[in-house]
This record gives structure tokens, sequence and C-alpha cells, in this order.
């Protein structure tokens, strides 16, 4: 028990740092350097590292709404396509139909 105790704070701390994004980061390198906190690895945030993230959640976000837009274009240029198949095909019907007049 006295070692998950002394490891798993360590183990968070690094699961936490690699998560970090880059604005994030630089926070906390502006933060340590500044003497806000004592290093990069604090526990604790200064105002420039949560000003990263929420600069990097963001950026995140922005990411997610520019995918979402992609995706929704996608699926409109497949439903025009098959639209346009549907119209070819009842036009070759037709081509069909006046050829065996």
């Amino acid at each position: 028990m006295n070692r998950i105790t002394l490891v798993l704070p360590f183990a968070l701390l690094l699961i936490n740092a690699a998560c970090d994004g880059p604005q994030e980061q630089a926070g906390e390198q502006a933060d340590a350097a500044a003497g806000v906190v004592s290093s990069e690895d604090s526990i604790e945030s200064g105002p420039s590292e949560t000003l990263g993230e929420r600069a990097d959640e963001a950026a995140d976000s922005a990411a997610e709404a520019v995918e979402a837009r992609a995706d929704a274009l996608e699926e409109r240029a497949d439903a025009q396509r098959d639209a346009a198949e549907q119209q070819a095909e009842a036009l070759e019907q037709q081509a069909d139909q006046v050829r065996t007049r």
C-alpha cells in the first residue's frame, strides 16, 4: 500500500503532463520562468498555464468543428453523387426507350 501511495501521485503527474497542449506547456514554462510557480512540474497552475490550457481547448474545439464541417460536406457530396447517378440512369433508360422505337 505504501508503494501505491508514493507512485500514484507521480504517475498522475506524468499522465497530466503528457496531455498538455503546446500553449499550456509554453504557459507552464513562462510561469516557472516568472517565478509564479516553483517549477514547470508543479501541481499548481499559474495564470499563463491556465490561459494556455484554454487556448489549447479552443484550438481543439475549432479543429473538431472543421472536422465536423468536412464530414458534413463529404456526406453532401455523396448524396449529390448518388442523385446524379440516379438521374444518369433514368436518362439512359429514356435513351434506350427512344432507340427501341
